[in-house]
């Protein structure tokens, strides 16, 4: 986490939408594959990947805002054009303040219809113009009515043969109570044979036992808010992702450096939003490296890994966002600062001046439409 690829004065050569190659701009220029390229100049800016969000929703109901079903329109009973509308605003905010990649969950979803409903608007945008990692998770009175095995196989009939999501995300109980525990590792059990990936959430920071059950689980990311103990010694070998959300940042209630501690242990953090409508959490990836940079006792270099390529890694992405390299699709971001280590001090800035997909320009600031 501790080290960016640093290129001063540099160029990308994008051929089909694909980085072919990188490096220098003067090595660059002078290939023969660039002598008839169309040229975005970046000069005076920073350019690099385009930051991957890792825990959102498109469509949050019962809020007032005008991009949300509200609460006596609920996702139920929202029609597919409204719902799309909604999901279509959201969209547009992530790409503008620098996100083309994100996990999507679906909360929010009462039950195993509107997580479908939700699900496939989700789908009608994949590629247009953001990635988006679909994230089934099932409410915590839906797994405790249920029977593992028969609420895994009704999932997987659902969800994964209709490819609407590949990553299941359930909840360890708060209390730790031993029925509940229990009854979370039967559906893990009966989950990961039916295709499903794992992604495990904990509103309390995590216990010891916690600790042991992700790294046994085999889940690929546990978004959390801490430790309330020791960080467990084999954690850090378990190639689980941990996600931390501006919510759990601003209200911690653990103590200064913990965030650190786990770092030095090996662990990788990512960062995201937690952003759920109006309510919670914000549209933009530079607020978290400021608040990783000041709160957290981050390296500016850290806090970019954490927005991008452990997002990536958290939501198993990596092959198609969080860098910029030779053989990957050019999802690139510009950034209107000269040094990269300036975002440690753009509180509340969206410096994003141009978004390109595949090597295309999809967004670009506008200018002033009178002086």
């Amino acid at each position: 986490m501790r080290e960016l690829q640093v290129v001063n004065d540099a160029a990308l050569l994008v051929y089909e939408g694909v980085v072919r190659d990188s490096g220098t701009a003067r090595r660059i220029e002078n290939l023969a594959e660039a002598r008839k390229a169309v040229e975005i100049d970046a000069g005076g800016r920073i350019v690099m990947p385009a930051f991957v969000e890792a825990d959102t929703v498109l469509i949050t109901p019962g809020t007032d805002s005008p991009r949300t079903p509200s609460a006596d329109n609920s996702i139920a009973t929202a029609s597919k054009r409204v719902l799309e509308a909604c999901a279509r605003g959201a969209v547009e905010d992530w790409v503008r303040h620098g996100v083309l990649a994100m996990g999507s969950t679906t909360h929010g979803a009462k039950d195993i219809r509107d997580a479908r409903k939700l699900l496939n608007i989700q789908k009608t945008f994949q590629t247009r113009p953001i990635r988006i990692r679909s994230v089934f998770a099932p409410g915590s009175e839906e797994i405790k009515e249920s029977d593992s095995e028969a609420a895994v196989r009704l999932w997987a009939s659902s969800i994964v043969e209709k490819r609407l999501a590949g990553l299941l995300e359930l909840e360890i109980p708060g209390d730790g109570l031993p029925a509940e525990l229990r009854q979370l590792e039967s559906i893990i059990q009966h989950a990961v044979p039916h295709g499903f990936i794992l992604r495990l959430r904990s509103e309390s920071p995590l216990s010891v036992r916690a600790q042991q059950l992700i790294r046994e689980s085999g889940a690929i990311s546990v978004i959390a808010p801490g430790v309330d103990s020791s960080p467990d010694p084999e954690f850090n070998r378990a190639s689980c992702v941990w996600v931390l959300r501006t919510t759990d940042i601003l209200n911690s209630r653990q103590p200064d450096g913990y965030a650190r501690l786990l770092i030095d242990h090996g662990w990788a953090l990512a960062l995201a939003s937690g952003y759920r409508g109006t309510r919670t959490g914000s549209y933009n990836p530079q607020h978290l490296l400021q608040l990783a940079c000041s709160r957290l006792g981050m390296t500016i270099e850290e806090a970019i890994t954490a927005t991008t390529w452990n997002s990536a890694c958290s939501l198993r992405m990596s092959t198609v966002a969080g860098s910029v390299e030779p053989g990957k699709q050019a999802d690139v971001a510009i950034i209107d600062v000269k040094d990269y280590r300036d975002l440690a001090e753009r509180h509340g800035h969206n410096d994003v001046y141009m978004m390109l997909r595949a090597g295309r320009p999809i967004y670009r600031r506008a200018g002033l439409l009178a002086a």
